[in-house]
């Protein structure tokens, strides 16, 4: 991670959803190695040395025009992260996702400015395949308002980029976990940062179904390095999968929480079956194991965390914070 940070103080950067989950800990990361990165939220941020903060919504052009203006590398984090939030008010979702991305357009044609875009999608956009590993080159297959809004999100940058408006690329991310700075980390991005919270509180955790469909839990730390590798690298476009190309059952990475986490504290905890809710939407039914070949030549960048240390690392993490 060291040598790849390296290659950043030379950059201002701009990073969008800067106060959330994954937002917060690039932003940490970033800092280590530059003094020129603009925060960009909606809410107010606490000061932070070597950072200044743009206050906006990002479904304004004005926001847009002054991030581009400013920035050379913006890693655009920002927008809905609910699969029900969007399928509860499409036309929100359309706001918070694809407006954004037409006014980064619009500002880097008016400014005549071409930044380098780094866009965070998601892995679930290649919906219920059944041919399993998954690489890029499968064509995406979205069965939710979320997913089909991320791929037209997508497609839009690659389009600007196509036109020369701009220099873009997209990683598709598995299931992210893992601690960062983010004041609501615990709840705000994934079950399995949930359910190890519940954990370590001694409480038991449920599992639908037969908690046999796969996940690939990434840690948030190689998906930062993954984003900065892919924020240097601007010759390269198109989507990618940001994965470890190992996947669990999801009963047993909750087994696993359950663990790592009675070891820290001595509370037992119990992993129960429950049947899915009614309103469960069915990409929660979905395997993924991905294929993440062209992460590492391209980005000579290789998953470092492996699922128990992670886990270790996040369990670790909460318990400092709780004793603080």
């Amino acid at each position: 991670m060291k040598k790849v940070l390296e290659g950043i103080s030379s950059k201002t950067i701009a990073v969008t959803g800067a106060s959330g989950y994954i937002g917060s800990a690039l932003v940490d990361a970033l800092v280590k190695h530059s003094s020129k990165i603009l925060r960009v939220s909606r809410q107010e941020l606490v000061p932070k040395s070597g950072t200044q903060t743009l206050r906006a919504d990002i479904s304004t052009p004005d926001c847009w025009l002054s991030i581009v203006e400013n920035a050379d590398l913006i890693f655009h984090l920002a927008g809905n992260t609910s699969v029900y939030t969007a399928d509860g008010d499409p036309a929100e979702s359309l706001n918070s996702t694809l407006l954004p991305i037409n006014h980064l357009v619009g500002a880097a044609r008016k400014l005549g400015r071409k930044p380098r875009i780094v866009y965070t999608s998601t892995a679930t956009v290649y919906g219920l395949s059944e041919h399993f590993p998954i690489d890029e080159s499968l064509e995406p297959d979205p069965i939710t308002v979320y997913d089909l809004h991320k791929l037209f999100a997508e497609r839009q940058l690659a389009l600007a980029t196509r036109h020369g408006l701009l220099k873009g690329i997209s990683l598709r991310l598995a299931n992210v976990y893992g601690p960062s700075s983010s004041i609501s980390s615990a709840k705000d991005r994934g079950i399995l940062n949930r359910v190890t919270a519940l954990a370590l509180q001694g409480k038991d955790l449920t599992v639908y179904g037969d908690g046999s469909y796969l996940r690939d839990y990434v840690y948030i730390d190689d998906v930062v390095h993954a984003l900065i590798s892919a924020g240097l690298k601007e010759d390269e476009n198109g989507v990618l999968n940001a994965a470890t190309g190992r996947s669990i059952g999801l009963k047993d990475a909750f087994l696993l929480v359950a663990k790592e986490a009675e070891k820290a504290t001595g509370k037992r905890v119990h992993v129960r079956p429950a049947p899915w809710p009614d309103n469960t939407n069915p990409i929660e039914y979905r395997s993924f194991i991905a294929d993440t070949s062209r992460l590492t030549a391209v980005f000579n960048c290789k998953p470092q965390i492996g699922l128990e240390a992670g886990v270790g690392r996040m369990i670790n993490s909460y318990i400092e914070v709780l004793n603080e």
